[in-house]
């Protein structure tokens, strides 16, 4: 077996930055003007001699994370966030290593709030995926993996695709049981833009590909944590419904280069109202494995889903829109007229399209039907 330098070595394109290139990469975006022209935006109370001072303080992913991204998430939480609740993470022993598998609503905000809330709770920062198609630059590049961030590769060709998802496979846990760091992933490629969270079978097959025979003990040596976040108002929700709407009528949906900083950046800045996180371990020994390997790779998914569900905070937004889409007044206890006056006033803001609203209703309205099947 690989020492854990070697292995580190070997995933080099994948990990955050080792040492030697935290330097590096703190050292570049000293002298890096567009690096100062984003941090004027987030922090423009902060003189340039003082990001220098910081940068030069940072020797370490985590000292980065708590000098330019904690302050910046404590921020948004203040201004955009009415109450931010979370709920389960007592139950998760913090001096072990856990994989954290989250629904996915905000590019940024998902793993932004759980990395805010374990440090705040005295749990140690997770190692975060990225999509390589959010590596838009160079100083995006260093700035995430300065907040702990792992590649997760999706262009190439198929053969391609498969050798990346062993390298990454065999990365997470390596990282896991070797190195002894948690880790987030998304439950699936993208954001659910259509409120109907699900974990892709693809992800729990990746994970498997550096796993034993054994699927029970490969899935339980990961340790894995479901998180359940939820916002009262969707980050980006009218931009979420465009896209599905545009692929509904046209068959694809392009998006721009910089498309998906603008959605982190909208994310981060537009009320989100009341917002849950909440955790629940996967207890694997509850399952009835079947030794057919597609069936039990739906029965991960499925059970991931179910604890999604379960814990999924429901908003007033939700049981609005729920009625609102059935024409009916089944859960009219949770709102107020005053609440639906509003909402319909949101909606319009959002845009006068009635399709698009629809949209809207239906995203807010399926984590309602959801929890139903709980």
């Amino acid at each position: 077996m690989f020492e854990i330098k070697n292995k580190i070595a070997v995933f080099e394109s994948i990990a955050p930055y080792n040492q030697q290139q935290i330097e590096e990469a703190l050292s570049w975006l000293s002298h890096n003007e567009t690096f100062f022209k984003g941090v004027r935006y987030f922090y423009p109370n902060w003189t340039d001699a003082e990001v220098k001072a910081k940068l030069k303080a940072c020797k370490s992913c985590a000292d980065f994370q708590v000098a330019f991204i904690e302050p910046m998430i404590s921020d948004l939480i203040e201004k955009s966030i009415d109450t931010l609740t979370i709920t389960g993470l007592e139950t998760i022993d913090k001096n072990d290593y856990h994989l954290y598998i989250s629904n996915h609503r905000d590019i940024f905000l998902d793993s932004g709030l759980l990395q805010y809330t374990l440090y705040h709770r005295g749990y140690p920062f997770t190692e975060i995926s990225l999509g390589d198609n959010l590596i838009v630059d160079d100083v995006i590049e260093r700035v995430a993996k300065l907040n702990n961030m792992f590649t997760v590769f999706r262009t190439g060709t198929r053969l391609e695709l498969l050798q990346n998802a062993k390298n990454l496979s065999a990365y997470l846990r390596m990282a896991l049981t070797d190195k002894k760091n948690s880790a987030w992933i998304a439950q699936g490629n993208g954001r659910t833009k259509n409120g109907d969270d699900k974990t892709f079978p693809g992800l729990i097959s990746m994970l498997m590909m550096s796993g034993g025979d054994d699927f029970k003990a490969s899935i339980e040596e990961l340790q894995i944590v479901v998180s359940s976040v939820s916002y009262e108002y969707e980050p980006c929700a009218i931009e979420k419904a465009v896209e599905i709407q545009t692929i509904k009528e046209t068959g694809s949906y392009t998006k721009k280069k910089y498309e998906n900083m603008y959605s982190i950046l909208k994310g981060i800045e537009e009320y989100k109202g009341d917002v849950n996180l909440h955790f629940e371990k996967l207890d694997v020994s509850r399952l009835a494995f079947t030794g057919n390997y597609k069936k039990d790779l739906r029965l991960i998914s499925g059970e991931i889903d179910r604890i999604v569900y379960k814990n999924y905070h429901l908003h007033k937004t939700n049981y609005m829109a729920h009625d609102l889409l059935m024409t009916s007044k089944a859960f009219a206890n949770h709102y107020s007229d005053d609440d639906l006056t509003s909402f319909w006033d949101y909606l319009r803001g959002c845009t006068d399209d009635l399709k698009l609203q629809d949209r809207l209703l239906k995203m807010y309205a399926q984590p309602v039907l959801n929890k139903a099947k709980c």
